[in-house]
This record gives structure tokens, sequence and C-alpha cells, in this order.
């Protein structure tokens, strides 16, 4: 439903937005068809509190891990295969972009706290430190791609991934108050960012422009008494 939200309704660049989007969902979600045969190969089950309860081997904890991993992975995204957002949200509709940040990118997070974690312990503590760095380089690189962003639209989408960072920092550092605030953070994340893309969705139908350039007002017509009021107000 979200490749047609898109592609129907969505901006300029929806084809090509649509496709990207729709090549990454479907390469993550053979991923995890794999990890979730594999689980069913070694438990003999489909039922999640059972295979909780199947200890899988370590080498066999790795591969399924790693199916699962990425999978997830683009879900949340993670840095660096998160190049599907930023097109996804600017050429995605208002209603697209909300159901987007606030329910489908915690699906990914979802499943590392459902999947990863409980059935594959070993492989998620062997794992962890480097998840660990991928989510600070995704808070200080989704940061400064925000800072960046003359697009509303995309800066947003920019701090999602940044957003996202701290939920899987958190997820992985396994420990009861990590993964409280990892929840939290989805939480406020999911209302927050929902908020944002019905706002820039408001600005652009009455402005039919998304560039956060051309929403200044008082600094056009009073460039130095803006600058001066912006110093005095930091």
């Amino acid at each position: 439903p979200m490749f047609f939200m898109i592609a129907l309704w969505g901006g300029r660049e929806r084809i090509t937005a649509a496709i990207k989007f729709l090549l990454f969902s479907v390469a993550g979600s053979l991923l995890l068809t794999l990890g979730i045969e594999a689980l069913h190969r070694g438990g003999n089950t489909y039922d999640i509190p059972a295979l909780m309860q199947v200890g899988f081997s370590s080498e066999v904890q790795v591969w399924i891990f790693l199916a699962l991993f990425l999978g997830f992975a683009i879900k949340v995204p993670m840095v660096p295969v998160h190049g599907w957002l930023a097109s996804a949200h600017s050429e995605a509709p208002t209603a697209g972009s909300v159901i987007l940040s606030g329910l489908l990118l915690k699906m990914g997070a979802y499943g590392f706290l459902r999947f990863c974690l409980p059935m594959l312990p070993e492989a998620s503590a062997a794992f962890a430190p480097l998840i660990m760095w991928l989510s600070v380089l995704a808070i200080l690189y989704g940061g400064a791609m925000a800072l960046a962003q003359h697009d509303f639209k995309r800066l947003i989408a920019y701090s999602s991934i940044a957003h996202m960072g701290f939920v899987t920092l958190g997820i992985f550092g396994f420990n009861n108050q990590s993964i409280q605030g990892a929840v939290l953070q989805m939480v406020n994340h999911g209302i927050t960012t929902g908020a944002l893309f019905l706002m820039a969705g408001m600005l652009y139908d009455r402005t039919n422009n998304r560039s956060i350039d051309d929403y200044g007002g008082l600094y056009h017509v009073m460039p130095r008494f803006a600058v001066v009021f912006g110093v005095f107000t930091v």
C-alpha cells in the first residue's frame, strides 16, 4: 500500500522514490523470510514463545541473526541501508509520511526486541558493539544531514535516522533502562515526527513549496534586524 501511495499521489519524483522503496522493502522481506524459515527449521514451530526456548547453537545463531538483522535494519532504517528513506518521505503524500514515520519505521526496532534479543541472545551480544557503533554513526550522520537540508520533509526524514539511532543504541545496550528508553523513544518519535509531517503538509498546502528558505518572513524585509534579534535570542 505504501508503494501505491507514493507512486500515485506523491511528488514529482514519486516513481523513482516508490521503486527505490519497493526494492529495499523486497530485499529486507526476503532476508526476513530466510531468517524466519531458519528459525522454523531449528525449532519445528512458528510459535514465538516456543522459539524463545529453543537453544540454537552459536554458529546457527550468527547466520540467522545476520538475515534477521539486515532485514530489520532496512526497515528501521540503519546506516548504511537508509538510502530509501529520504526519497520516500520527501515524495510521499502527507498521510504516507505520517504512516511511514509513525508506524513502519518502528517495525524494525520491534523485530530486534521480539526476535533477535530473546531468540538469538549469543549472536545479539556478539554483534552488539558493531551495532552500537552503527547507531552512533546514524545519530551523527542523520543530524549532520538534517542540518544541511533545505527541503522541510527531507530535514524531518534525516532527523528520523538520528532518532532511530538512539533507539537501536538503547536496544543493544542490554539493560532494562536502555531498552525502556528505546521503547519510550519509539513512542515519542512516532508522535512528534508524525506531527511534524502533518505540519509540513499544512505548510505545503498553503505555499505549494517545501523550501525552508522561503518560509521566513522578517529576514527578507528586515535582514539586519532579524540577524540582531536572532543573536540576542540565542
